[in-house]
């Protein structure tokens, strides 16, 4: 379980669980990226790459943790093994970005992850991102 302070409250969002076989992972934990962005605080940053004869493309993965409102969908029960990953709406950039919401089980919390890439063409890492989401679940 993943432990938050702001000033006095305390936020806790349960463990999870990711396929990451084909992303680096960073967290706040071992010191490589911050404990917030823009005032929010983030769990992981993951990074990925696609090497071919002629091209290099990376993408970045930010997974941050906020609080659930009307914006992000409440959990659809379904199938015990299903992803809780919920897709947002597109938020242009030419398909550049990528965003997911994951409510936390009973709870006002939810996971946030974006993916942001410049690859002129997105995809296969979309698609691998959609693979790192389908992969979620929560700890039990």
């Amino acid at each position: 379980m993943s432990e938050f302070r702001r000033g006095r409250h305390v936020l806790r969002l349960p463990g999870f669980e990711l396929d990451c076989r084909d992303w680096l992972i960073a967290s706040p934990g071992d010191g490589t990226v911050p404990e917030e962005l823009g005032g929010v605080p983030v769990l992981a940053v993951l990074s990925t790459v696609i090497v071919s004869i002629d091209q290099f493309d990376t993408a970045t993965a930010v997974l941050s943790l906020a609080l659930a409102d009307e914006t992000v969908p409440a959990v659809v029960g379904g199938h015990r093994n299903a992803s809780p990953a919920v897709p947002l709406p597109d938020a242009g950039d030419f398909g550049r970005v990528t965003r997911y919401a994951i409510p936390a089980p009973g709870g006002a919390l939810a996971v946030l992850a974006e993916l942001n890439t410049s690859a002129t063409d997105p995809d296969e890492l979309i698609d691998r991102f959609r693979r790192l989401m389908a992969s979620f679940r929560w700890a039990d």
